[in-house]
C-alpha cells in the first residue's frame, strides 16, 4: 500500500507479523436465513465480498460505483465459461466469472485451491506505458535519474510481474456450475483500462487434490477463453496524513497517515517515546539503559474497527496486519495495522477508527489529493 512506502523511508530493519483468520477467509456455509440477501447484481456477482446485513442495498450501491458489467460467455469444448462482471477499488480488481462443464471434477468447493499459471491479463502496451509512467511519478522520492532508472527497470519487467497477475479461487459450487473469482493488482493509475483476460488449464492443487475424488492435475477448466473489457468505473481509496497524538495500549503514539478502500483500512504510527527505543522480539534479552517495549505486550495493537457518517460500528474481520519498523541515529520507531472490511463500504464514509479501544478521529488528520 502507499502507507507502506511512505512509511518505509529511512529505515533499516522490518519485523511483519500477519494474521489471518482462516475461519474469515474460508468461513462456514451460512444457512439461508443467516445470510442476507443480496440487493443486486454485484452483490450477486460477488458473494463472498460480504453484505451490509442491515442495508443490503448500500452495500449494491457501493460495488455498483466501482463496478463494471460484462457478461460475455466464451465456449471451449463441452466447457462454457462467463465473464459477469468486475470491480476495481483503486488498488486491486476483482472478477466474477461462472464456469459450467460436465466433466467437474467430484469435489469443487471453496475451500479448493485453485493453480492459475495458464492465466494472464494484459492491457495495450500504451495503456501499460502510461500506466508505469504515472506510477513512478506518484510513487518515487528520488532524483529525475532515479525516477528514469526506476521507470525503465518495470518496463523491462514487462506486465503481470506484480500488477495484471490473476489469481483464480472457487466461490461456490452447484451441480455442474461453479462461480469463480480472480483477483488481481491493478493502482488508479489510467483512467478506463482496456483488459484482455486469458484462461486456460486451470488446475486442482495444494489441499483440494488431497481431497476424496480431486486428483492432483485434475483440471476444473482447461479452456482456453479469453474475453476483452473495459474497466468503466473506479472508486479510489481516501488517505490522510498528519501527525495526530493518541494513546493506545498506555504507549504514546502519533498516527500518521490512513488510507481506506471500499474493502479495506490501513493506518500508520510512530512511537512518540523519548530516548532510545528497543523492541524486544521472542527470546529477546532487554539492552540496558534502554526504553524496551515488548512486541507481544506493549505493541500488540490492533485495529478493531471503525465508524461512519452514520455514527454505526463496523467491526472489522479478516485479514489482519502488524509491521514495526525499528529506526537508526534516532529516527522513530514506526509501524502500521490493516484490516478488512465485511462488506464493501464508501471510503468517504468513514469518519474514526477503532485501535485497541481507542477511538481515532480522522477529522485530526489531513486529507490528502486523491
Amino acid at each position: 500500500m502507499k502507507i507502506w512506502k511512505r512509511l518505509s523511508s529511512g529505515l533499516f530493519a522490518l519485523v511483519l507479523l500477519a494474521s489471518l483468520s482462516c475461519a474469515a477467509l474460508a468461513a462456514e456455509p451460512k444457512t439461508e436465513n443467516a445470510a442476507p440477501k443480496p440487493a443486486g447484481q454485484f452483490s450477486q456477482w460477488f458473494p463472498d465480498m460480504g453484505v451490509n446485513p442491515e442495508a443490503p442495498e448500500a452495500s449494491e450501491a457501493v460495488l455498483a460505483r466501482m463496478g463494471t458489467a460484462i457478461q460475455q460467455t466464451k465456449t471451449a469444448g463441452s466447457e462454457t465459461l462467463t465473464l459477469n462482471g468486475a470491480v476495481w477499488n483503486g488498488g486491486s480488481v476483482r472478477l466474477s466469472l461462472t464456469a459450467k462443464s460436465p466433466s467437474l471434477p467430484t469435489v469443487v468447493d471453496q475451500y479448493t485451491w485453485l493453480n492459475s499459471e495458464g492465466c494472464t491479463a494484459r492491457i495495450p502496451e500504451e495503456q501499460w506505458k502510461a500506466y508505469v509512467k504515472n506510477k513512478v511519478e506518484s510513487e518515487s522520492d528520488g532524483s529525475k535519474e532515479k525516477r528514469v532508472q526506476r521507470f525503465q527497470y518495470l518496463m523491462e519487467q514487462g506486465q503481470g510481474q506484480r500488477e495484471l497477475n490473476p489469481n483464480l479461487g472457487v466461490v461456490s459450487r452447484e451441480g455442474d456450475t461453479v462461480q469463480l473469482t480472480a483477483s488481481m493488482v491493478l493502482d488508479a493509475y489510467l483512467e478506463k483500462p482496456e483488459i484482455t483476460l486469458h484462461i486456460e488449464n486451470v488446475e486442482i492443487t495444494g489441499q483440494g487434490a488431497e481431497q476424496p475424488g480431486t486428483r492432483s492435475g485434475d483440471y476444473l477448466l482447461k479452456g482456453p477463453f479469453e474475453f476483452t473489457f473495459t474497466l468503466d468505473k473506479l472508486l479510489p481509496s481516501v488517505n490522510y496524513k498528519g501527525n495526530l497524538q493518541a494513546t493506545i495500549k498506555k504507549m504514546p503514539v502519533r498516527i500518521t497517515a490512513a488510507s481506506i478502500s471500499s474493502t479495506q483500512i490501513s493506518t500508520g504510527y510512530a512511537l512518540d517515546v523519548k530516548g532510545t527505543v528497543n523492541v524486544i522480539h521472542r527470546g529477546q534479552d532487554p539492552v540496558p539503559g534502554a526504553t524496551n517495549l515488548d512486541m507481544d505486550k506493549d505493541l500488540n495493537m490492533r485495529l478493531e474497527g471503525v465508524w461512519t457518517k452514520d455514527g454505526k460500528y463496523v467491526t472489522c474481520s479478516g485479514f489482519s496486519v502488524q509491521g514495526v519498523m525499528t529506526g537508526t541515529k534516532g529516527e522513530p520507531i514506526t509501524g502500521h495495522l490493516g484490516q478488512n472490511f465485511p462488506y464493501p463500504i464508501d471510503p468517504a464514509a468513514v469518519t474514526a477508527v477503532d485501535i485497541s479501544g481507542t477511538r481515532v478521529e480522522l477529522s485530526g488528520l489531513e486529507r490528502t489529493a486523491e
